[in-house]
């Protein structure tokens, strides 16, 4: 009987046991992400990011392109502005901003100060806009055609040069 007794108590703490581990298991099991969870969001995640990544790192470049010819469509409007107002190209790209002593425009043509109606651009700091990515106004301009580029020598995402544009 003492030897029932005892097999009796050996089996209720043995289920007891097995009980406590069961439900340690059951709300470990609840509490986190097993690993092979965690690297399944770690591979979407590096798959995300190889997507999207290249396409943010453009962009910044792409932007500087826009600025670049806006800028210079600014630019060549105000030239045909000035020669279309006082009869001739500037001589120099700065006579959009102020207007010129009297003498002889791009070409050698005399100017016709009396008809200038500048400032022919409009910035911040009353000077040219500034060449994105020189960050400087020092724009190559051609005084005998009225062109005007980009003094940049990098090239574009396309392949031109921006001094081409």
């Amino acid at each position: 009987m003492i030897q029932n007794q005892a097999v009796r108590k050996t089996l209720v703490l043995r289920q007891e046991v097995k009980e406590t581990v069961m439900s340690r298991m059951v709300n470990r099991r609840r509490k986190g992400f097993t690993l092979i969870e965690m690297l399944i969001v770690i591979v979407v995640i590096a798959i995300l990011a190889l997507i999207v990544i290249p396409r943010l790192l453009g962009a910044g470049r792409k932007a500087k392109e826009a600025t670049l010819r806006g800028n210079l469509h600014q630019i060549r409007n105000a030239i045909q502005q000035f020669e279309a107002d006082c009869g001739d190209y500037p001589a120099d790209d700065a006579d959009l901003m102020t207007q010129p002593a009297a003498g002889n425009g791009g070409t050698g043509i005399a100017l016709d100060v009396v008809g200038w109606q500048g400032p022919y651009l409009r910035t911040a700091d009353s000077n040219l806009p500034k060449d994105p990515f020189t960050d400087l106004t020092d724009w190559s301009y051609t005084p005998a055609t009225g062109h005007i580029q980009s003094a940049s020598t990098l090239t574009a995402i396309n392949g031109e040069n921006y001094s081409a544009w």
